[in-house]
């Protein structure tokens, strides 16, 4: 892998978006580090596909697509 990171979107609610970036501040500020919000991203989404995985795929990774997934129901309020 070369580094590059591709812009991985989605909608969140303002009220998960304000509690994730308290904690990336929050974390930043214990660890004394650059912590990003992409970091807590990447490694949260890897954690709960790892979990996934364990609860309904015995452990393992499912094949990866390049078909793109269904959009989901917007955010509202």
């Amino acid at each position: 892998m070369n580094g590059a990171r591709p812009r991985f979107s989605t909608q969140v609610s303002e009220v998960t978006q304000a509690r994730v970036r308290a904690t990336v501040r929050g974390i930043a500020q214990v660890t004394n580090t650059d912590y990003t919000l992409s970091r807590l991203v990447e490694d949260a989404l890897d954690a709960y596909c790892t979990a996934m995985e364990a609860q309904y795929h015995s452990a393992t990774p499912w094949p990866v697509s390049d078909h793109r997934l269904r959009p989901g129901a917007r955010l509202t309020g």
